[in-house]
């Protein structure tokens, strides 16, 4: 790598990292509102350490110097409280000054010992770390102020995303989520939805385990972004890697059981459940609908990749009414939205109805709609076996 080359990674990676430290100093600050403190007991240490320590911090974050009458205040205020950790950062915003970072460093971890929970002493040794290229340990500090303040970590998600995508800043934002996983969930909900940091999102989340049960947010988020962009055989891929469903990456329907499977869409079923009307699977091949007839509705819906070719889609149906009309599953190519197939349901017969998928479809939307008639009425019915298979040429 050329030396210039060199200085403009360095830069770029700074000023991800400066964006964290100045979103940090506001979450760390700002809560507190300690002006309006000032007023209310002007002769309170703890107050008048906060209230000096904001107006020093935000001159460290703009590249100031920090006010004298400011560092005067603390180390006034500090004879009524011995054992407060302000004198200490004090020192350590003077050691800056002067061009000691050692000394710096020792001060703040000085501070730090007196009051492990100061998010002013976590927010100034973070930003000595930054400052000296210690990006690791000013990422791990930043992490734990975080965790001090309400919102914090959804706050500094996307300044963390930001960094990940910075020239070398991915090992560095993965090291930190291996030591602070709960900063995970929201740092890869900011990657996901951009379908470019696909591969990014992989490699931080690798490694990780979840044990909730239930597929992160962020699961969904970036296989909707990478259906968005149209990159439906990556999109369906990642979706089966990330969902453990490596076998359900290959053409066809997910799920045709209706059996629950807590994959998420698109490429598992939505199921409506709203005042249109009620989709729900039963297991075994049966799904049960309800549909009101007020409005146009689609109850159930999955996306496919099918490959060109012929296929047959095939249903039964039990239960119905002068209205069972209204339902019909159709299927449509995607992003065209051009109409493939659309099949009425019948109650009392199996329902069967062949279509292509030409090759300029590289994926296709199924849905089971619902028209409102012109007098709307209820239609209770269940949909079962249904199945998609290919057709031989």
């Amino acid at each position: 790598m050329s030396k210039v080359r060199a200085i403009v990674v360095i830069v770029i990676a700074l000023l991800a990292i400066g964006q964290i430290v100045r979103n940090a100093f506001v979450l760390a600050y700002a809560s507190d509102a300690p002006q309006k403190a000032v007023i209310a007991w002007p002769s309170n240490p703890d107050v008048l350490f906060k209230a000096a320590l904001e107006d020093i911090a935000s001159a460290a974050a703009a590249g100031r110097p920090a006010p004298k009458t400011k560092i005067d205040a603390i180390y006034a205020a500090a004879s009524g409280a011995p054992l407060a950790p302000e004198p200490f950062l004090v020192r350590g915003v003077e050691a800056q000054l002067a061009g000691d970072q050692s000394l710096a460093e020792q001060a703040f971890k000085a501070a730090l010992r007196r009051s492990p929970r100061s998010r002013a002493a976590h927010y100034f040794l973070a930003d000595h770390y930054l400052r000296t290229n210690q990006a690791d340990a000013g990422l791990a500090e930043l992490a734990r102020l975080t965790r001090l303040v309400p919102n914090g970590i959804a706050a500094v998600a996307p300044y963390y995303a930001s960094y990940a995508k910075a020239p070398g800043g991915a090992p560095r934002v993965k090291a930190m989520l291996r030591a602070h996983p709960e900063f995970g969930p929201d740092v890869l909900s900011a990657l996901a939805t951009d379908a470019a940091n696909a591969d990014l999102v992989l490699y931080l989340a690798r490694g990780r385990g979840d044990t909730s049960g239930e597929p992160p947010a962020w699961h969904g988020k970036l296989v909707e972004s990478l259906v968005a962009a149209g990159q439906y055989p990556k999109a369906r891929t990642v979706w089966a890697t990330l969902s453990g469903q490596q076998a359900a990456a290959e053409q066809g329907l997910f799920d045709s059981q209706f059996s629950g499977n807590k994959a998420p869409p698109p490429f598992n079923w939505t199921l409506l459940s709203t005042a249109s009307g009620l989709a729900e699977g039963e297991g075994q091949g049966r799904l049960h609908i309800i549909y009101y007839g007020r409005d146009n509705a689609t109850l159930a819906s999955q996306t496919l990749t099918l490959k060109p070719g012929r296929y047959r889609l095939g249903f039964e149906v039990e239960g119905g009414s002068q209205s069972l009309s209204s339902l019909a599953w159709k299927l449509r190519c995607l992003p065209s939205k051009k109409s493939l197939a659309s099949l009425g349901l019948a109650s009392g017969r199996r329902v069967l109805g062949d279509f292509a998928v030409p090759a300029d479809c590289p994926a296709q939307l199924l849905e089971l709609s619902g028209v409102a008639p012109e007098f709307p009425q209820t239609v209770d019915v269940t949909v079962r076996g249904l199945a998609l298979s290919k057709v031989a040429s």
